[in-house]
């Protein structure tokens, strides 16, 4: 599962890890059904990528997969350049920063996902050893912290991680009644 390939009619989302020198940029590819998820693509970019082959990506994943409903984009640091670009093109591209509450809520989502079985992945090796080796450790200010052991990876457990998020479902807004006096 190395590139995103053609696939038939549903609801997909995405989600872009970026990287450059110490990382690699990943994207996730997820097709909703009901509420089961299966993982339909996964492409890992080589180390020194530039982004600009990133965004030429894009517009060809947008063309074969016609009903992306949203690609959520890491944006921390360098990545908010990349999303302003994105969304010129792209209505779908929300950017995401990656605080330490943001990642515990999107780890915790892709958890419950997996615990649910509502997850489908083919087996894949990096994938697989990604998802296993992350770690997280309580911070003084009991905030959860996540990383992973030196000589790794987490840049493929991220973009699955953010596509995943990006199938939750959004609460709808709350409206207040009309008032019968004015």
């Amino acid at each position: 599962m190395s590139d995103i390939p053609r696939l038939r009619t549903g609801d997909y989302f995405g989600g872009l890890d970026l990287g450059k020198k110490q990382d690699s940029s990943a994207l996730a590819i997820v097709r909703k059904e009901d509420d089961v998820l299966a993982l339909v693509g996964l492409r890992v970019w080589p180390l020194e990528t530039n982004y600009t082959s990133i965004a030429g990506f894009l517009s060809p994943l947008f063309e074969r997969i016609k009903h992306i409903h949203q690609l959520l984009i890491d944006e921390t640091g360098v990545g908010v350049p990349f999303v302003e670009e994105a969304k010129k093109n792209f209505s779908q591209v929300e950017g995401i920063t990656l605080t330490l509450p943001v990642k515990q809520e999107i780890l915790g989502y892709l958890k419950m996902a997996m615990q649910e079985k509502r997850l489908s992945y083919p087996h894949e090796d990096e994938l697989e050893n990604e998802l296993n080796i992350e770690q997280f450790e309580l911070t003084k200010a009991g905030q959860v912290q996540f990383s992973h052991p030196s000589g790794t990876h987490d840049d493929r457990l991220w973009a699955v991680a953010l596509a995943v998020y990006a199938t939750r479902t959004k609460p709808r807004p709350q409206f207040k009644p009309i008032s019968k006096s004015f």
